[in-house]
């Protein structure tokens, strides 16, 4: 697991939280906004949290990981993942209708961000989930997709409450149920469609796949 991705929500984050929003940005005007960023003396105290994380992050990807979630099964890995982000101190950190586990980084008040990786593995119920290490490899079904996601996402808030990060945005962080196959992105549709959030997401992240260096930015379609 490397730092890569962490980097990248860090960093957009950052941009979509730093200042009343004018999301139509020039290229340059971005580019701008990601030098003042990584130049700021916080931005490198939450990279170095993070980087003194990392062997807590990895931990927490084990044991999350050996939690079965198949579809529709995902409340023991929500209830484990629900007292997870208590301990982080979020705000109205609750488990919705659906099964997705919410809580909230409070900023100040500006247009609400969501970041989510999703709960659900692919594996069906019964299939083997203990993971085993291959020197700096960790192998078992769903390790990467997306609990890997679930566990970046509890360095992130670290590593911003480390640094003492200040945001524009309120951040909802999102971990979410139904992502996979016939779970038909329930959890998300959930989310912005019945939820107590669902008129407020603004700008929204997911956390997920094993490629950082690629970025999607458009919707996929279910």
């Amino acid at each position: 697991m490397t730092l890569r991705p962490l980097r990248f929500v860090f960093v957009a984050a950052a941009l979509l939280c730093a200042a009343p929003p004018a999301y139509a940005q020039l290229s340059s005007e971005a580019a701008a906004k990601v030098e003042r960023v990584t130049a700021s003396a916080s931005y490198k105290t939450a990279m170095a949290a993070l980087s003194a994380d990392h062997d807590r992050i990895v931990e927490e990807n084990i044991a999350l990981t050996e939690i079965p979630a198949p579809p529709f099964r995902e409340a023991a890995k929500a209830k484990a993942f629900f007292e997870l982000f208590s301990r982080l101190g979020l705000e109205e950190v609750g488990i919705d209708a659906e099964g997705n586990v919410t809580g909230l980084r409070r900023g100040r008040g500006g247009p609400l961000l969501a970041v989510a990786a999703h709960l659900d593995t692919v594996f069906p119920e019964g299939t083997d989930v203990h993971v085993k290490r291959d020197g700096t490899i960790l192998r078992a079904p769903g390790v990467g997709d997306d609990t890997r996601g679930l566990a970046i996402m509890l360095g992130i808030i670290r590593a911003m409450d480390a640094a003492h990060i200040a945001t524009e945005s309120d951040i909802l962080f999102v971990a979410s149920v139904g992502e996979e196959g016939l779970g038909d992105l329930r959890g998300m549709k959930y989310l912005f469609g019945k939820g107590p959030y669902k008129d407020r997401i603004k700008t929204f992240i997911a956390i997920d796949g094993l490629t950082p260096q690629a970025i999607m930015t458009t919707a996929l379609g279910s």
